[in-house]
């Protein structure tokens, strides 16, 4: 799993690449974004080949820690095999998910302006 982080208009969008699954779950929950845990992060998706339950865990644990000190999590460009783990597990229903990075980011900040 490689992590890159870039920041657009205070927002901290993430971009994974790889495999997020049991064996790099840790390495996503432990990554400290650049701003403050306040602030809103987009994940983009666009490069994640299989996400499994622990990642998805990851995921879930993220958001919970983003949203008790005030932040939010959107996601980016779910291919179908990650789209569908979202799906079946009903997982989808805690996130904002868009199809473009750009969208994400757009809505993040129009969230954070009302939070």
């Amino acid at each position: 799993m490689i992590i890159s982080e870039k920041i657009c208009n205070s927002i901290s969008v993430i971009s994974l690449q790889g495999t997020l699954d049991a064996s790099t779950a840790s390495t996503l929950k432990t990554f400290k974004p650049a701003l403050p845990a306040s602030s809103p992060i987009v994940i983009d998706f666009s490069r994640v080949d299989f996400l499994d339950s622990s990642g998805l865990g990851a995921l879930v644990g993220i958001a919970r820690e983003k949203r008790s000190k005030g932040g939010e999590v959107t996601l980016a460009c779910l291919n179908n095999k990650v789209r569908k783990v979202f799906e079946i597990t009903q997982v989808y229903k805690l996130f904002d998910i868009f199809d473009d990075v750009e969208a994400a980011t757009l809505h993040a900040e129009k969230k954070q302006v009302h939070l």
